[in-house]
């Protein structure tokens, strides 16, 4: 029974107790029987006010333990919450390592994206017929038959969006104008080396630094030997295509010149220059036109040559004795002139070119040297083919001979003759060659010499 029942039944019987009491006359009997009376009044005025308290204690009592069980309800489901959320943290904790492991992968493929592999391989067979000088008047050498190979493999390394470096290896040696390596000294091993090393950096659309060894900056008709298409230059440059005008500047360095004497001449050897062209369309087809300088600086009276040889340029005696050296006799500040025209035959592309050169400095005699040939088709998609045909001629110091062609006229100056050339690519990434050289050496000075060049190859690019 709680405490309400308690005091209702309390007051019930006080109640009770009260309407069944006799009723007397007045007196002393009465007068403590209504004293009784009242008492009891009170008592039972008094369960009433503890009944109502009780019923407010009840009813309080009731409405907290709705409150707990609500509570409870509250807890029991952010127990759950928090049991779910733990799950979930271990399911997002899986999912984030599965992320990172596929990000790793993507910046796996995306480095790889960034490499771009290159190579080819190029087989020679080449036959040299020549003459001699023999007590002052030519004679008939020996022919020389060879076998050689130029391999060279390199990448493209994309750095950022705007700048690359480019590295590529070569057979050949040392040797600046030539990769070729002659099959000799039973099977022997050959040489490899860095053929480019270079930084590309496109500062502003149209317009790029190098820096490093790299390929020439400047344009060149295409079947041009004025220089020699191995040769890869050390030093800097700017080159930009902007529209129809095209241009570039440079500097290289050739050669170190270092003497611990305090009055030594340490003057390096470096060659300067710049080219400015235009391109514009003409007759269907697109033509070139440019401009190019070059200036040798500390080459005059000193002997940046390749091997000791200065093939072809004038040298003279510096010093004596053991001591004894040869130099160049001449300074060589050079005024080149190109032109290209892009024509077509049917479907086949035409190019008809020229070149005329100028050494600019004081007291030269051979200076000049010119150029002109046309190549008709293109050897290079499958089943195409090219045929092309030039003259060139090279008086003895009219360029800087060390990066003139090494195989024209035998890679020296004082030089002219013809050179034809063919090529087909049976399949992609092959194609065959022929060029054929008829030239005459020591045109202006010395005893003239026939020098005639066969060489057959077949290109494998990948």
């Amino acid at each position: 029974m709680t405490i309400k029942a308690a005091a209702a039944s309390a007051s019930v019987i006080l109640s009770l107790a009260v309407a069944t009491l006799p009723a007397h006359s007045a007196g002393a009997g009465s007068t403590e029987l209504q004293s009784v009376l009242a008492e009891m009044q009170a008592m039972r005025s008094e369960l009433r006010t503890v009944n109502s308290r009780l019923a407010a204690l009840e009813a309080t009592n009731s409405s907290l333990q709705d409150r707990n069980q609500q509570l409870e309800a509250v807890v029991e489901r952010r127990e759950a919450e928090v049991d779910y959320l733990k799950s979930q943290t271990q399911e997002l904790r899986k999912e984030g390592a599965e992320v990172a492991a596929d990000l790793d992968k993507v910046k796996g493929a995306d480095w790889a994206t960034r490499i771009k592999l290159r190579g080819d391989l190029r087989v020679r067979s080449e036959m040299v017929t020549q003459e001699r000088v023999v007590n002052g008047a030519a004679e008939d050498a020996a022919d020389r038959s060879r076998a050689r190979f130029r391999a060279r493999f390199g990448f493209d390394a994309q750095v950022t969006d705007h700048s690359k470096v480019v590295m590529q290896l070569a057979s050949g040696g040392d040797d600046p104008r030539s990769s070729n390596q002659t099959f000799t000294d039973v099977a022997t091993r050959k040489g490899v080396g860095v053929d480019l090393a270079y930084a590309d950096w496109r500062f502003v659309p149209g317009a790029n630094l190098t820096l490093g060894k790299s390929k020439y900056p400047f344009w060149r008709p295409a079947q041009s030997f004025i220089y020699d298409a191995d040769f890869n230059p050390e030093g800097g440059a700017v080159a930009f295509e902007r529209g129809a005008l095209f241009g570039s500047t440079y500097g290289w360095w050739l050669a170190e010149r270092f003497n611990s004497a305090p009055e030594a001449n340490n003057a390096d050897t470096i060659l300067l220059g710049a080219q400015l062209g235009v391109k514009f369309p003409l007759l269907g087809g697109e033509s070139r036109v440019a401009v190019h300088y070059y200036d040798l600086g500390g080459g005059q009276y000193s002997n940046p040559f390749y091997a000791g040889n200065s093939f072809g340029n004038t040298t003279i005696t510096q010093g004596s004795g053991t001591t004894a050296i040869q130099v160049l006799k001449y300074d060589y500040d050079v005024l080149l002139l190109s032109g290209e025209m892009g024509l077509a035959v049917g479907e086949l592309p035409l190019s008809l070119w020229a070149e005329y050169g100028r050494n600019l400095a004081p007291d030269v005699e051979y200076d000049t040297t010119w150029a002109m040939g046309a190549t008709l088709g293109k050897a290079g998609n499958p089943q195409t083919w090219e045929l092309g045909l030039l003259y060139e001629s090279m008086d003895k110091d009219a360029m800087f001979a060390q990066i003139i062609d090494s195989d024209f006229g035998d890679g020296t100056t004082d030089i002219e003759g013809w050179a034809l050339r063919g090529g087909y690519a049976p399949v992609k990434n092959v194609t065959l060659f022929g060029t054929y050289m008829m030239n005459t050496r020591n045109k202006d000075v010395g005893v003239e010499l026939d020098y005639e060049r066969l060489q057959l190859d077949v290109n494998y690019r990948f």
